[in-house]
C-alpha cells in the first residue's frame, strides 16, 4: 500500500539506503494464517528484501500493484517467491524466479492513485504443487459494501513499527460504500475512489492492510475481487485502505498481455 505523503515506495530511488521494509504495506489486527494455506500468495523481493505481495494467475505471471516497481530501478534488482509461508526460513517449498519483466496498466498515474495494476512476468514458469497454485479474479465487476472480505500479506503488525511480519497473516475487512468513501469525512475525494477502485477496513479502524501488504489480494465470499493499492495512516476508521478493483476493463487487459498459450487463465 502507498502512503499519500512523501512516505512512497518512490523514494527507493532516492533513498539507496533505506530498506524494502519501510515501503511494504502490513496487515494490521490480522493473524497468522495455517502454513501454505494461501499458495496463490507471491513475495515481490528488492535487493533481497520482501517489498510487495502477489498473486500467481498463470504458471509465469504474478499480479501486484502498479506501485510496487520504483521507476528506473533495475529489473534485475527484483525476485519472486512462491511457495513461501515464512520469509526467513529456508522452506523446501519455496521457488524463486527472476523477473523478466513488468507490465504496468498503460494509464498508471501515480499521484492520482488510480490504474494501480501490474503484470510480473517470471523468467521461466513456475511448478504448480500443493504449495504453489494459481488463484484466478473474479469475473464480477464490483463488490457490494458490508461484504466481509479477507486481506492477505507479510507486513507488520503494527503502524508504529514498520518491521514486516516473518509470516503470512491475514485479517477481516468490510467493504465500504464508494459515495462514503469520497465524503468529507473520508477521503474528500483525494484521491478520487473511482468505479475501478474500493474502500475497505473497519469502523473501529483495528483492521486494516497497510505497507508492505501492497499488490496482496482482497479475497470476498472464496473469490479473489481486489489488490491492495493505498491508504493513509494504518488503522485509522475514517482512512481505510483502498484496493484496485479488477474490473472487466482489467481483466481485458490481462488477457491482452499474457502470451499463448493461455489454457490456464480462465475466470471463475
Amino acid at each position: 500500500m502507498m502512503k499519500f505523503s512523501s512516505f512512497s515506495l518512490f523514494f527507493l530511488i532516492a533513498g539507496a539506503y533505506m530498506t524494502a521494509q519501510c515501503f511494504s504495506m502490513e496487515i494490521i489486527g490480522g493473524r497468522e494464517v495455517p502454513a501454505h494455506s494461501r499458495p496463490f500468495m507471491a513475495s515481490i523481493q528488492y535487493r533481497g528484501q520482501h517489498l510487495c505481495g502477489g498473486v500467481l494467475i498463470h504458471p509465469q505471471w504474478v499480479l501486484s500493484a502498479a506501485h510496487c516497481r520504483p521507476r528506473h530501478e533495475k529489473v534485475q534488482l527484483f525476485k519472486v517467491i512462491l511457495g513461501a509461508h515464512s520469509l526467513s526460513k529456508n522452506e523446501a517449498s519455496k521457488q524463486t524466479f527472476e523477473v523478466e519483466k513488468f507490465i504496468p496498466f498503460s494509464r498508471f498515474i501515480s499521484h492520482h492513485k488510480s490504474n494501480d495494476i501490474m503484470l510480473i512476468k517470471l523468467h521461466t514458469a513456475a511448478t504448480l504443487d500443493k504449495y504453489v497454485q494459481l488463484l484466478h479474479p473474479s469475473s464480477k465487476n464490483d463488490i457490494r459494501a458490508g461484504t466481509k472480505c479477507q486481506v492477505t500479506g507479510w507486513g507488520a503488525t503494527d503502524p508504529q513499527y514498520l518491521r514486516i511480519s516473518d509470516t503470512l497473516r491475514e485479517v477481516t475487512v468490510t467493504i465500504i460504500n464508494r459515495k462514503l468513501c469520497n465524503s468529507p469525512s473520508y477521503y474528500n475525494h483525494n484521491p478520487i475512489i473511482t468505479a475501478d477502485m474500493v474502500c475497505a477496513g473497519d469502523t473501529r479502524g483495528q483492521k486494516d492492510s497497510c505497507q508492505g501488504d501492497s499488490g496482496g489480494p482482497l479475497v470476498c465470499k472464496g473469490a479473489f475481487y481486489a489488490l491492495v493499492s493505498a491508504g493513509r495512516e494504518c488503522g485509522d476508521a475514517k482512512k481505510p485502505g483502498i484496493y484496485t478493483l479488477i474490473t472487466q476493463k482489467y481483466q481485458a487487459w490481462i488477457k491482452s498481455k499474457l502470451e499463448p498459450p493461455h489454457a490456464d487463465y480462465d475466470h471463475k
